[in-house]
């Protein structure tokens, strides 16, 4: 994957049919570390409503990990 060896963390959401899972989750797999991957429960949005303690928690960790 060209961003790598940029980190990379992956918020998919399981029931996305705007950005659908499956090829998220085949995106995911061909990049390249450092990686991560977050699932959440929920369609497209959920990340930034019911989900976002979940969502932001996983951005805030990496961010401190590969910004700091």
């Amino acid at each position: 994957m060209r961003v790598s060896p940029t980190p990379l963390l992956m918020v998919v959401a399981l029931g996305d049919a705007v950005t659908v899972t499956d090829l998220a989750l085949a995106a995911y797999e061909r990049a390249l570390e450092p990686k991560r991957l977050q699932l959440i429960p929920g369609g497209h949005f959920d990340p930034y409503a019911r989900q976002f303690d979940r969502a932001s928690g996983a951005a805030r960790a990496w961010f401190r990990e590969h910004l700091a």
